[in-house]
C-alpha cells in the first residue's frame, strides 16, 4: 500500500524498498498511487498540503456533529418537523458514523487510503447537498444518515493518509497533534459557525458550506503525489465481520440515545439485545476469519486499549462541557445561542494551542506522560467548574475554568491518536484511525445521552421536591415539572397552574427550575471528572513510555 510503512519515506537512499518481480517501480495499492522517489522539494511540499487537507476534512466531518444544533428551530418551522424528527436529524448522523467507522478504516487498508478518503468526501458532499435541498423531515434524516456514511470514510481515511505522509515518529506526532486539535475544535465551533450561517442565509447554509470544502480537500489530495512504498499483498475483506460489527455499533449507539431520550423501555432493551447479539456474532466471526476487521489479538495489546480509553475520555469531556454548559448559559443565564457559544471559545483556544505541544511531548517521552497530565488536568477543570457553577458565575471565571479543561483535553487528544497508530502495523493505520474515532463517537454519545439521562432524571426529582416545598399541590407538580423541563412559556405555566398554585410559588418557579438545573449539571460535571480520574489510572497502567510501531509479521 502506498505510503503504508515507516520505510515509505526513507531517511537515506541506501534503504530503498524492494519490489516484487513483475511489479512496476513505484507501484502501490490501487487508489494510492506511488512514486519511486520522493525528491526533497516534493516531500517538503506534500507534507504541509496533506496536513492542511486532512485537517480541514476532519474539521468538516466533525463540525456536522454539532453545527446543526442551532438550526433545529428553523428546520422545525420550515419542514414541520416534530420533536422526535428533530432528534432524528441529530442522531441519524451520529449512529451511521459510529456504526461504519470500522468499515471505513478497513476499506482504507484494503482498497487504498486515498481512494477511500476521496470517495468519502464525494459521498459527504452529495449528502450535504441532499440535506440542503430536503423538502421534508424524512428526507433530511435520510440524507443525514448518508452524511454519516461519508464521514465514516473520511475520518479514518484522512488520518491514514496523514500517517503515510509522516512515517517518522517525531514529525508524525506533531502532525497528528495539529490534526486532532483541528477536529476537536470543530465540536465547540459548531454552534458558532452554525449560528452565523443560519443568521446570514438560513438553515440550508450549514450544509451547503460543506461542498466547497470537500472539493478543495479532494483536489489537494489528488494533486499531491503519494509517498512511495513497497507493494504489499492484498488483504481480504471480512464481509460478515463488517456487517456484524456495524450492526452491533449502530444498535449500541441507538440504545444509549434512546435511553437518554425516553428512559429504559422496551425499545432500549430491544436495541441493547441486538447490540449484544451482534457483538457476540462479531467476536465469533473474527476468531475464525483469516482477515479480521478487528484482530482480537489487538484487543490484548494494552497500549492500544489505553489509547482507546484515553480517546473515549477526552471526547466525553468535550461533549459534557459543550452540551451542558451551553444549556446552562442559555437556560440559567438567559443568553442567546450565539453569545452562549462564543463564551465556550476558551475551551477551543486552549485545546488548539496545547495539542501541538502535546504531540511534541509524546514524540520525545512517549504518550503516557502527556495523557496522564491531560486527563488529570481535565478532571480538575471539570470538578472546579462543577463546584463553582452558579447563576452568577462570571464570564472571566468561566473562561479560565474552560481553558483549564481545554489544556487537559489538548494534552490528551493528540498523544492517544499517535499511540493508536504506533500500536499497529503501518498497513493497518486505517483500522487504528477508525478505532480511535469509534471511541470518540462513543464518548460523545455517552456524554450526551447517558449523562444527559442522569441529568434529566436528577432534574425532575429535584424540581419536584422544590415545587412541593413551595406549596405546589402534588396533583399539579408533575405537569408543571414537565412544562418547565421543556422550557414552556410563562403564560403556559400559568395556565397549567389553573389558580391552584399559590401566587408566591408561581413567582419562584423559574428560580426553582434554574437551581435544579445547576444542581443536576454539577452532578454531571463531577461524574465526568470521576471518569477522567479512572481513565488516567487505566492509561497509567496500559500506555507505554515509549511506543514502537509493529510490522505486519507481528500483527
Amino acid at each position: 500500500m502506498a505510503g503504508a510503512g515507516r520505510d515509505a519515506l526513507p531517511r537515506c537512499d541506501a534503504a530503498r524498498p524492494r519490489r516484487r518481480p513483475g511489479v512496476h517501480a513505484g507501484a502501490g495499492r490501487a487508489g494510492d498511487g506511488g512514486l519511486r522517489h520522493d525528491p526533497p522539494g516534493v516531500r517538503d511540499l506534500r507534507r504541509p498540503l496533506v496536513l492542511v487537507a486532512t485537517s480541514l476534512a476532519a474539521f468538516t466531518a466533525t463540525l456536522d456533529n454539532t453545527v446543526v444544533a442551532v438550526a433545529l428551530r428553523d428546520i422545525q418551522s420550515d419542514l414541520g418537523a416534530g420533536v422526535a424528527e428533530l432528534q432524528g436529524v441529530v442522531t441519524a448522523y451520529t449512529v451511521a458514523l459510529a456504526a461504519l467507522l470500522l468499515t471505513g478504516g478497513t476499506l482504507a487498508d484494503v482498497a487504498g487510503r486515498r481512494r477511500v478518503f476521496v470517495t468519502g468526501l464525494a459521498v459527504f458532499a452529495a449528502a450535504s447537498a441532499a440535506c440542503a435541498t430536503a423538502d421534508s423531515a424524512g428526507a433530511l434524516i435520510t440524507a443525514r444518515a448518508v452524511q454519516g456514511v461519508g464521514a465514516a470514510l473520511v475520518l479514518p481515511g484522512g488520518l491514514s493518509v496523514l500517517a503515510a505522509a509522516y512515517p517518522e515518529p517525531g514529525p508524525r506526532a506533531r502532525a497528528v497533534g495539529l490534526w486532532a486539535a483541528t477536529g476537536a475544535s470543530a465540536l465547540v465551533l459548531g454552534p458558532v459557525v452554525g449560528g452565523l450561517l443560519v443568521a446570514a442565509s438560513g438553515w440550508p447554509a450549514v450544509f451547503w458550506v460543506n461542498l466547497p470544502l470537500c472539493a478543495l480537500v479532494a483536489l489537494v489530495v489528488l494533486a499531491v503525489p503519494a509517498p512511495s512504498a513497497p507493494a504489499e499483498p492484498r488483504r481480504g475483506l471480512d464481509v460478515p465481520g463488517q456487517v456484524l460489527g456495524a450492526l452491533a455499533l449502530a444498535a449500541a449507539t441507538y440504545a444509549v440515545v434512546l435511553a437518554g431520550r425516553d428512559g429504559l423501555g422496551a425499545s432500549v432493551l430491544l436495541a441493547a439485545a441486538v447490540a449484544l447479539a451482534g457483538g457476540v456474532g462479531f467476536a465469533a466471526v473474527e476468531r475464525r476469519t483469516p482477515h479480521p476487521v478487528l484482530p482480537l489479538a489487538l484487543l490484548r495489546r494494552r497500549d492500544f486499549l489505553g489509547a482507546t480509553v484515553g480517546a473515549f475520555a477526552a471526547s466525553l469531556a468535550v461533549f459534557v462541557l459543550l452540551v451542558f454548559l451551553s444549556l446552562f448559559l442559555q437556560l440559567v443565564q438567559q443568553r442567546e445561542a450565539l453569545p452562549a457559544a462564543l463564551r465556550l471559545l476558551p475551551l477551543t483556544v486552549a485545546l488548539v494551542v496545547t495539542a501541538p505541544v502535546a504531540g511534541r511531548w509524546a514524540a520525545a517521552r512517549g504518550p503516557r506522560p502527556p495523557v496522564l497530565a491531560g486527563l488529570l488536568l481535565t478532571a480538575a477543570g471539570l470538578a472546579l467548574t462543577g463546584a463553582r457553577l452558579a447563576e452568577e458565575l462570571g464570564d472571566l471565571e468561566l473562561g479560565l475554568l474552560l481553558a483549564l479543561s481545554g489544556v487537559g483535553i489538548g494534552l490528551t487528544t493528540a498523544p492517544v491518536v499517535t499511540a493508536s497508530l504506533d500500536a499497529v502495523a503501518s498497513s493497518r493505520s486505517g483500522l487504528a484511525a477508525a478505532t480511535v474515532n469509534v471511541a470518540r463517537e462513543v464518548g460523545g454519545v455517552v456524554a450526551v445521552a447517558g449523562l444527559g439521562a442522569l441529568v434529566v432524571a436528577r432534574l425532575g426529582t429535584d424540581l419536584t421536591t422544590r415545587l412541593l416545598g413551595l406549596g405546589v399541590p402534588d396533583a399539579r407538580s408533575e405537569s408543571l415539572v414537565e412544562a418547565l423541563l421543556r422550557g414552556a412559556s410563562q403564560s403556559e405555566v400559568l395556565g397549567l397552574a389553573d389558580g391552584q398554585v399559590p401566587l408566591d410559588a408561581l413567582l419562584l418557579l423559574r428560580g426553582a427550575a434554574e437551581a435544579s438545573y445547576v444542581t443536576s449539571v454539577r452532578l454531571a460535571l463531577l461524574g465526568a471528572a470521576a471518569v477522567m480520574v479512572l481513565s488516567a489510572a487505566v492509561c497509567a497502567r496500559w500506555l507505554q513510555t515509549r511506543v514502537h510501531q509493529l510490522d505486519d509479521a507481528q500483527q
